[in-house]
């Protein structure tokens, strides 16, 4: 069995009204991932956020390299989180977390 090569992208999110929890961030992502790419792509991606701030609105999301063009389409086109309008900024990618302290 092979290796799957991780990526790890940093992001912000703004946002016009209340602070989004890391859960509601999770499933919009897969909501549309899925609506997207189908149930096969969201399995193999290995979606994860590995942190997020809700005070900064920044974070780290996980997936394998293969999957990264399709995460960021999909966190891309999120418009609105419950009643709070978003906008999907991808600051670096990188192949490790010490990459994206650089």
């Amino acid at each position: 069995m092979r290796k799957l090569r991780r990526r790890y992208v940093l992001f912000r999110l703004h946002r016009e009204g209340p602070a989004i929890d890391v859960h509601q961030l999770s499933a919009a992502i897969r909501k549309n991932f899925l609506s997207l790419f189908g149930e096969v792509s969201v399995a193999d991606s290995r979606l994860f956020i590995g942190m997020y701030n809700d005070d900064e609105d920044t974070g780290i999301l996980q997936c394998n390299a293969e999957s990264l063009d399709k995460l960021l389409a999909s966190a891309a086109l999120i418009t609105a989180i419950g009643n709070t309008q978003v906008s999907f900024e991808p600051k670096r990618a990188s192949g490790t977390l010490k990459g994206l302290q650089r």
